[in-house]
């Protein structure tokens, strides 16, 4: 690799571009110290540097705020040769993450047409955990995993899943009229994540997170569920904050993907 000192022109323009090619076709972070010892550069050049490329998100900071990861502003570069995405196999550690936090079963969902289908999971710990429903297709309006996706879809799409015809009620708690369903919306963007007691399964209680694309719509949902009698509002109110971190850094991860096209359902759909 070139060394900043050998180029012509702008030496802090060849500084930022080292400095990012760094980062190029992997995930990881990097750290001040560890980036001025590979590129020969001082703590105070990497400094200025990262500030520039921070400011226009071609570098985000990580949950701990020192170190430093590709963000979305590389997509306009062509994806800096990084494979497509793999949805199971990026989400699988943190899935991990969320099971051993929780003992409770985790899944991964991504949507196909009006529903949300489950395609990975982790089954929790005890007698009575939840199983994983592989396979299982939940209408967008009647789950906390469906939810999730559907509060990340543009408005229009939204609407026009509401209006096409009546919502099918799975349970007494199913949200199934389009105005509490836009409140349901409305507060999974605000706070990140969907949350449901029996609304789709009697007796299970879960929580789910949206896994973003690079243009903030879904490119699926993390959810974490269980019996009612274990996972109670106290104890999923204690969880909610680290499992929001583990979410968070996850997007990070998915946001420097653009979202595939959208899964077709299968024919008994």
């Amino acid at each position: 690799m070139p060394d900043h000192r050998d180029f012509g022109g702008n030496r802090a323009t060849a500084r930022v571009l080292l400095i990012l090619s760094q980062f190029a076709g992997d995930t990881d972070s990097h750290g001040v110290s560890e980036l001025s010892r590979e590129l020969g550069m001082t703590k105070n050049m990497i400094h200025r540097a990262l500030k520039t490329l921070t400011r226009y998100h071609y570098l985000v900071r990580d949950e701990s705020g020192t170190r430093y990861q590709l963000g979305p502003g590389v997509l306009q570069l062509g994806r800096l040769g990084l494979e497509p995405l793999n949805l199971p196999v990026v989400a699988a550690p943190y899935m991990q993450r969320m099971q051993e936090l929780t003992d409770e079963t985790v899944s991964l969902a991504v949507r196909t047409g009006r529903t949300a289908v489950t395609i990975a999971g982790l089954r929790g710990r005890g007698d009575i955990a939840r199983r994983v429903p592989f396979g299982r297709y939940v209408p967008l309006h009647a789950s906390p995993a469906s939810r999730a996706i559907l509060a990340c879809l543009p408005d229009a799409e939204i609407d026009a899943y509401l209006t096409a015809g009546p919502l099918e009620r799975y349970t007494s708690t199913t949200l199934a009229e389009p105005d509490e369903i836009w409140d349901e919306v409305r507060l999974v963007r605000e706070q990140g994540y969907a949350r449901g007691r029996g609304d789709h399964v009697r007796g299970t209680t879960g929580a789910a997170f949206p896994i973003l694309a690079s243009d903030g719509t879904p490119h699926g949902s993390i959810t974490i569920a269980g019996p009612d009698s274990r996972l109670r509002a106290e104890r999923l109110d204690a969880l909610l904050p680290e499992l929001l971190r583990i979410a968070a850094e996850l997007n990070r991860h998915t946001q420097l993907y653009p979202a595939e096209p959208l899964a077709q359902p299968a024919a008994h759909r």
